[in-house]
Parts: structure tokens; C-alpha cells; sequence
């Protein structure tokens, strides 16, 4: 038997209405935020509050249940004074759980998440072969994560829903199956293969997503792990190549599959790690998100004229925006190089549809609580 996560449902409630709310752009009385103090000590770099390595986790549905369990139990015993909601993450399983799914290689590590190994095809003439035509549930990985996810449904009587399994982009996935260069090699010499390609991977995606509604209801069910609200979040696409291709090619053949996933189920949620901007900012608007990483700025590009920036075109797109807001002047990515964000800054974008998100110490979250707070009080 699982323990059971204390929490205070009323709050939670509270808290889904609040931010499904802010997502719609609807009137709300007060800004959510999310804080998480600590870092508890973990073996795991997998979340505060966490006594298990991702091998074990893989290894051990009970041991990624109970981790899940204890990693939500954590934030709301630190910090439970705000709207953090709870969510089962299967980011433990790797970001190339679908290509395992299609026959790749996933090697485990102790400490971080799965990665690929090898690659299935050696070029885009040989990956014609990918076909959706096979069952998820007789994979490996998808016996894996089927009994991790029915598990923490059963454990956690349906309270909490599980987020999506980490499924990348179309573009990121394809990457994971041939090698990079082939792909951007084959752009010119032969780009209806890599169109095909990557169609067959967003219905791959779209398979995925069916799949886990099948095994745990479309009721337990979080497509966007940023906003865990079952079929109010909209789906979640981690597209880290944006700032790999240059942006033609990323409008040419990734913007439509990323599109045909905000279609299918409703609006989405864009992350991605790398682009500077705003070299790959158009990229970006034309895949339509419905909300977006704060963190797409990140390393150079995050001076406070480059957020600001930021800021004023995506709210003139209407994109809702999410994640912790610092800024780094440094002409180089170091570490210890972001500050945070000041209050004029942190109040424009509370102001202009920002969702802020912040960690440290558990004084210096009632301090955060409080200037949202205050920012709230200010007139718009």
C-alpha cells in the first residue's frame, strides 16, 4: 500500500479553476504562481523530495509510484501556500520512449533520464520503413509504461493525473531515429522523404497520446505537464531543434506537424531550450501556441532588453507565458550568471499574461508570494 498524498483539496480545486482561468485569458482575481522551496537532499536529480535514481524508478513500477507520490507530497509540505498543482512526471522514462516503442535502443543511466542509443535508420531513405502499424502495449516500453501509469492511477485513486509521456517534437523524435545531419542533408536533396518521415511520427505522437487516454481515461490524462489540467491544458510539444535548423527549414518542415498536434487536441503549449533571440522567434509564433516557456530565453539571448522584447510580441500573438523569469547579461551561458528578475520587469509581465515560477528558499517564497501580491494590487 501506497501513503496517500495530504493535501488541501479545497485549495487545489481552487487552484485548477485559477490557472484553466488564466490559460483562457478569462477575468481572475489574483495571479497564479507556482514556488518550490528547497531542494530537499535526493539521489535523483529527478525533482526535490525523491529517494530513488531513475534505473530504479525504471526498473520498479512501485518504486516510480511511490517516488511520484513523494515528489508531490513534497512541494505541498513546503510550500503549500500556492497554486502548485499535482502531477505524476514521466520524464524518468526519457525523452525517446516513442522511438524505443519503434525499435531503438534506450540506454539507463543512474542519474538522468534514458537516451538513445545508435540510431534505427543510417538515412531518410531507410526510414521510409517506420510504420505506426503495431501495438504499443506489446513493446517493451509500453508494458513499461502502461503498468507505471495504471499504477499511479490505482495508487492515487484517479486524485492525480499523469502527464504525458516525454514525446519531444516530430522533428526531435526523428533525430533520435536517423542521424541528424542525414536529416538536414535530406532537406534538399530529398525533402518529400523527410515530409513523409515526419508525418508518420506525428501520427506516431497522436497514436501515443490515444494510447495513454486509452489505458487511464482522458480524465487522468495531462497533455501539458506546465498546466496539469485534463483536457483543459492543451498538449505539449518540447521542441529543442528550433534553434538547430535554421528557421526556414523549421517552418518548412516542422512548423505543420507541430500545428497538426496543437490541432488535434486543442491548442498546446510550446517549450524548447536553446533559440537566442530573435534569431528563431518567428519560428516559434508560426507553430501557434496557445502558451510558452519563459525559458526559450535562455544563455545569450536574456538580457532585460531581449525579455522585454519578448514580452511585446508575444502578447501581441495572445500566447500566455510560463516559467521562471531571471535574466542573464553575461555575454556567455555560466553558471551563476542569472539574477532575478526585478520588480519593474517581474510587473510587466505579470501584468501581460505571465504565469510566474520561482524556487528557493522558503523565505524568500513567502517574499515572492507577496510582491505578486502587491503586483496585483497595482493598476493594470
Amino acid at each position: 500500500m501506497y501513503a496517500q498524498i495530504k493535501f488541501d483539496r479545497e485549495r487545489v480545486a481552487q487552484a485548477r479553476d485559477l490557472r484553466r482561468r488564466w490559460y483562457d485569458n478569462e477575468k481572475i482575481e489574483r495571479t497564479p504562481f507556482v514556488y518550490t522551496a528547497g531542494p530537499a537532499k535526493t539521489k535523483s536529480y529527478w525533482r526535490p523530495g525523491n529517494p530513488y535514481t531513475i534505473s530504479e524508478m525504471i526498473a520498479d513500477s512501485s518504486k516510480a509510484v511511490e517516488a511520484a507520490i513523494l515528489m508531490n507530497q513534497y512541494h505541498f509540505d513546503t510550500f503549500p501556500d500556492c497554486d502548485y498543482l499535482p502531477v505524476m512526471s514521466l520524464g524518468y522514462l526519457g525523452e525517446g520512449i516513442l522511438p524505443a516503442m519503434y525499435g531503438a535502443k534506450q540506454y539507463i543511466t543512474e542519474k538522468n533520464p534514458p537516451f538513445t542509443e545508435g540510431r534505427l535508420f543510417k538515412d531518410i531513405y531507410e526510414a521510409q520503413k517506420l510504420s505506426n502499424d503495431l501495438d504499443f502495449e506489446d513493446t517493451e516500453w509500453g508494458k513499461i509504461l502502461k503498468e507505471h501509469i495504471t499504477r499511479f492511477i490505482d495508487a492515487t485513486k484517479g486524485e492525480i493525473p499523469v502527464a504525458v509521456a516525454d514525446h519531444q517534437s516530430p522533428y526531435g523524435l526523428a533525430t533520435k531515429l536517423v542521424p541528424n545531419e542525414e536529416l538536414m542533408y535530406a532537406m534538399y536533396d530529398a525533402p518529400e522523404l523527410v515530409h513523409n518521415f515526419l508525418d508518420v511520427i506525428t501520427d506516431g505522437i497522436i497514436k501515443l497520446v490515444e494510447t495513454m487516454e486509452r489505458w487511464i481515461g482522458p480524465e487522468n490524462l495531462a497533455m501539458n505537464p506546465n498546466n496539469p489540467i485534463p483536457g483543459k491544458g492543451g498538449i505539449i510539444i518540447w521542441d529543442d531543434f528550433i534553434s538547430v535548423l535554421n528557421p526556414a527549414q523549421h517552418i518548412e518542415f516542422c512548423v505543420p506537424c507541430n500545428k497538426k498536434l496543437f490541432k488535434r487536441f486543442g491548442r498546446g503549449h510550446l517549450h524548447t531550450c536553446g533559440p537566442y533571440f530573435p534569431g528563431f522567434i518567428n519560428a516559434c509564433i508560426a507553430c501557434e501556441p496557445r502558451s510558452m516557456d519563459v525559458s526559450i530565453m535562455r544563455g545569450m539571448g536574456k538580457t532585460r532588453e531581449d525579455l522585454i522584447g519578448f514580452l511585446h510580441i508575444t502578447k501581441e500573438k495572445n500566447i500566455r507565458l510560463f516559467g521562471k523569469l531571471a535574466i542573464n547579461d553575461s555575454s556567455i551561458f555560466e553558471k551563476g550568471t542569472h539574477k532575478e528578475a526585478d520588480y519593474e520587469l517581474l510587473s510587466m509581465f505579470v501584468k501581460n499574461g505571465y504565469l510566474p515560477v520561482n524556487e528557493g528558499r522558503y523565505e524568500d517564497g513567502i517574499k515572492f508570494k507577496e510582491t505578486v501580491a502587491r503586483i496585483d494590487l497595482e493598476p493594470n
